[in-house]
């Protein structure tokens, strides 16, 4: 009995040891490069506060955790964070919640990151706004809808905001977003509707209208001061991309009401179904596949991954020369979801056949992935046209979002390193989203190859100037 005792526990304490060499070979390194990409925002427990002082603080105090799981501040911006935080408690009794949520931007703004940022800052969610939206274009700033009442002002061109130029507030606000000076542009008019907003930073002096001087479309310039009204209760947990008010097609909310500048006409195809993640047509004869992806993501019950498996096996079957993959208005999602498809596409197309990518500074996150794998597996068969993309190759993304207590402003933390142009490198297994060593490409520069801004004029005539140039090209 004895005997048979002994070679048992011989077995047990093999397995022990090599228990032991598998959690300190494998599990130990795998938690020590994983830890920092999976940490979640600090909890905090708060007592109700008993007044708007109170409130502020302990928001500013949720928010002065962020370093703890944001992982693109270096030593220095974390200094100047933590420096605008001491500026903002000493001003926390004067503040409302548009001078809370404008402070806090420009703060977790010094991170200089693209994802990182306070969330939802626009006019009619959270904040007021006034009776119009606007739209950037080549050639400047221009109203692209308004209330019933404000008909008048479709199509002006916007020449001054509380007496500032459009440029002049594109640069005053460009502290308060994360990232390249396109992206911060790109979401400068979500500020500009909302009165609040603008007050807060100091480019208004009165927080319940505004005052615009435009050019209206017979050339006449006009005086026009706009009374806002209130936003939502609460705001949102999301970026809101203004270019959605380009498409004429109407929100389910309190603007379906509104005019719009596209309104009389069928809209243009690539405006025609801004809420759909995912759509397709065939162009020249079904010569050119046209798909448009606006997010990296399922919709109701329709899978992505299973609608881009029938695309491709659609594709196989046809006789299609080219491929034009709209990316413009797509601001990420998972971009997994999409890797068999940007890598088998290219495989589908004759030797001479391209893939025109289309891309804007609404292109971000899982947008950018998606442009970039395209072009690596594409080659030289790859053509980039339209304008720069929302954010640098080289960026901070994953992560989540956390709210604040009692404002409920969101704040978006990045946890994993993305490197689209060069690729990750073992010198940075603990940075970069681990995934991207098994999808990730060396996709080289993401610089439109094809520079593409349409003009106000070219929209309004119902035209799309980025895809007429994947067409002549194709041609």
């Amino acid at each position: 009995m004895a005997g048979s005792v002994r070679p048992a526990r011989r077995w047990l304490k093999r397995i022990a040891i090599a228990l032991v060499a598998v959690l300190l070979l494998v599990v130990a390194p795998a938690a020590f490069i994983l830890y920092p990409a999976l940490k979640s925002y600090p909890a905090m427990d708060f007592p109700l506060a008993a007044s708007p002082a109170e409130k502020n603080l302990r928001d500013l105090a949720y928010l002065r955790l962020l370093p703890q799981v944001e992982r693109s501040f270096t030593d220095q911006t974390r200094a100047a964070f933590e420096a605008a935080l001491d500026k903002l408690v000493a001003r926390a009794p004067e503040l409302d919640r548009a001078g809370l949520a404008m402070g806090a931007a420009r703060a977790v703004a010094l991170a200089d990151n693209g994802h990182t940022n306070i969330l939802g800052l626009v006019g009619g969610n959270g904040f007021n706004a006034v009776p119009v939206r606007l739209g950037w274009f080549a050639d400047d700033l221009f109203v692209v809808s308004a209330a019933a009442d404000q008909r008048d002002l479709l199509g002006a061109q916007v020449l001054a905001l509380n007496g500032h130029s459009p440029e002049q507030l594109v640069e005053a606000l460009r502290p308060y977003t994360g990232g390249p000076a396109n992206l911060a542009r790109e979401f400068v008019p979500n500020f500009l509707i909302s009165p609040e907003l603008l007050h807060a930073a100091g480019l208004a002096e009165n927080a319940d209208a505004a005052e615009f001087r435009v050019r209206q479309r017979d050339g006449v310039e006009v005086v026009r001061r706009l009374a806002a009204v209130a936003g939502t209760p609460e705001p949102l947990a999301r970026s809101s991309w203004p270019k959605r008010d380009l498409s004429p097609v109407r929100r389910k909310d309190s603007e379906a009401s509104w005019v719009h500048v596209l309104d009389g006409a069928a809209p243009p195809s690539y405006l025609s179904r801004p809420d759909d993640n995912f759509w397709h047509s065939y162009l020249e004869n079904d010569g050119i596949l046209y798909v448009q992806l606006n997010r990296i993501g399922d919709q109701e019950k329709a899978s992505i991954e299973d609608y881009l498996s029938g695309l491709l096996a659609e594709v196989a079957k046809r006789k299609v020369k080219h491929a034009v993959v709209d990316l413009r208005f797509n601001p990420g999602g998972n971009y997994l979801l999409a890797a068999d498809f940007t890598r088998r596409l290219p495989e589908l197309l004759p030797p001479d056949g391209k893939v025109f990518i289309l891309t804007s500074g609404n292109t971000f996150s899982a947008g950018i992935s998606t442009a970039a794998r395209l072009k690596y597996f594409a080659g030289s068969r790859a053509v980039l046209i339209g304008e720069a993309m929302g954010d640098r190759p080289q960026s901070w993304g994953e992560g989540g979002t956390a709210r604040m207590p009692n404002s409920k402003l969101a704040i978006r933390y990045t946890t994993g390193y993305h490197d689209w142009q060069n690729g990750c490198g073992l010198a940075q297994i603990r940075t970069c989203f681990v995934l991207n060593y098994f999808y990730g490409t060396p996709s080289g520069s993401l610089t439109p190859t094809v520079p593409v801004a349409p003009t106000f004029a070219s929209y309004a005539a119902g035209d799309d100037a980025v895809l007429a140039e994947a067409l002549k090209l194709a041609k």
